[in-house]
């Protein structure tokens, strides 16, 4: 057997002993080190990866009901939510709660989420004008159709290419109400490049009306014909200026003066035809 050198034991103590000295103090600094960047992250928030920021949520939300129905638009968001510039939206979430239930206490926060609109492929929305219009006509209900007099609450979210989300748009809160009762005998006539429209009005409950025009059977666009509401006791209006070709007309009642109008359903839609 071979013996072991006193003087190499001698000397292999002390270097242990220096080696197991520097892996100590090594990590004493590791330490201090963790502890200092917790004791940071607890004074400024949540850490934040440089470079990733999520969306910032849209704004100037608008909307109105006409009917059963809601009528939503909203800007198209062009930053994230550190300033940065949003190059990668990809689709808004849209979400509905019956918020009735706050009229006596409660959260009113049931969201449910009824529409997702793709940036490339958005219908039944529309993108114009760097805007986005939705119409949430309640066919998720049962029956369908928003209630008349129940609050419901909307917000939107927005979602990245990447995954990431918005926080929660400000909400709006839009009211159905019982609307007027359509307009009845809804008629009209041509001659020399302009249409005579003739109404009776419904009985009561009615502020004015708003005349639609289109050139597609039952598509009618935003806005009316006038310019201004009808007065409620009209029964009359000149549609002037129109070049020859076949005309599609329907006429709503409305119960405010002023927009949004909460306009009633459509009359009975007839065709007009404007000759040379």
């Amino acid at each position: 057997m071979f013996a072991l050198d006193k003087g190499q034991t001698h000397r292999s103590a002390p270097t242990n002993n220096i080696i197991v000295w520097y892996i100590l103090q090594k990590s004493k600094i590791l330490l201090i080190i963790v502890l200092v960047t917790l004791s940071a992250c607890g004074r400024k928030g949540d850490p934040i990866i440089p470079g990733i920021s999520p969306p910032a949520p849209p704004s100037n939300i608008q909307g109105y009901t006409k009917g059963s129905s809601a009528y939503l638009s909203w800007e198209i968001p062009t930053k994230n939510m550190d300033g940065s510039k949003l190059k990668d939206l990809s689709r808004f979430m849209l979400l509905r709660a019956d918020v009735r239930d706050r009229e006596t206490g409660g959260c009113g926060c049931a969201y449910i989420k009824i529409a997702m609109i793709d940036m490339e492929r958005p219908a039944p929305a529309i993108i114009k004008d760097n805007r986005v219009f939705f119409v949430d006509t309640g066919d998720d209900l049962f029956p369908p159709g928003l209630t008349y007099k129940i609050p419901y609450s909307y917000k939107i979210i927005v979602e990245a290419k990447s995954g990431l989300l918005s926080p929660e748009s400000e909400e709006i809160i839009l009211t159905p109400v019982i609307p007027p009762d359509s307009p009845l005998k809804f008629q009209g006539t041509a001659q020399n490049g302009t249409v005579i429209l003739k109404w009776e009005a419904p009985k009561k409950g009615v502020k004015g009306f708003n005349i639609y025009r289109s050139k597609s059977k039952g598509i009618y666009p935003e806005p009316p014909v006038n310019k201004e509401l009808i007065k409620g006791s009209s029964t009359s209006f000149a549609d002037i200026g129109l070049a020859p070709g076949a005309y599609y007309y329907i006429i709503r009642a409305t119960h405010s003066p002023t927009p949004p109008f909460d306009e009633g359903p459509a009359s009975q839609e007839i065709e007009i035809r404007v000759e040379k």
